[in-house]
């Protein structure tokens, strides 16, 4: 990938892709995966890892994706896909959450897998216009993520952009113990789901 010229937030260009852009878009989030995790001991950071996570959400039909862009640089981008009936997304969280929290029909809630920004753009604002960007057209009540626990200034960035979070995860065997976080789409709604709301 070629050096970075100096991040320019205002001049950037947001591309909207969707599941029939899968295969051309694939090469771009490894490749600015594999930079921001440059270094990491994580066992699910290394490319061939991340990339089956990749397959799995681009292959879903209502996958959305934002890319940004400063000139011919990509600089980051957003991925995600809203939650149907028979997700597990909540089925792992604790303290276990009320029935009527959890019901997913495919247009209550979108789950934002993925946000990552390349190293000269961060602290500029691009994080949030990229996940502003992903979430502006989306008719969810509420969108939500997952973070790594010990990674205490991203959760408290999130918090900063109206996510709460409900409980803690480890979705899988291998995966570090983490934070699901839920906001509204549009954070100035009265349309909140929390947990005791039933």
């Amino acid at each position: 990938m070629p050096s970075p010229p100096t991040p320019t937030g205002p001049d950037l260009r947001f591309r909207h892709h969707g599941h029939q852009d899968a295969a051309s878009i694939r090469g771009l989030l490894l490749d600015v995966h594999d930079e921001v995790y440059a270094g990491s001991d994580d066992p699910l950071a290394g490319r061939e890892a991340f990339a089956g996570f990749v397959d799995h959400w681009s292959a879903r039909k209502d996958f959305a994706c934002v890319t940004a862009h400063d000139g011919d640089q990509p600089v980051g981008y957003a991925y995600g896909a809203p939650l149907g009936p028979g997700t597990r997304w909540w089925a792992k969280v604790t303290p276990a959450l009320p029935d009527g929290f959890t019901a997913e029909s495919g247009a209550r809630t979108f789950a934002l897998s993925e946000l990552m920004v390349r190293a000269p753009w961060r602290g500029t604002g691009t994080a949030v216009r990229i996940h502003d960007t992903l979430l502006a057209d989306r008719r969810e009540q509420r969108v939500t993520l997952l973070v790594h626990q010990a990674h205490v200034r991203v959760h408290d960035l999130y918090r900063t952009w109206g996510y709460e979070t409900v409980g803690s995860v480890v979705p899988f065997e291998g995966a570090p113990d983490l934070h699901a976080m839920v906001r509204p789409v549009r954070p100035h709604s009265s349309g909140a789901d929390r947990p005791d709301s039933g």
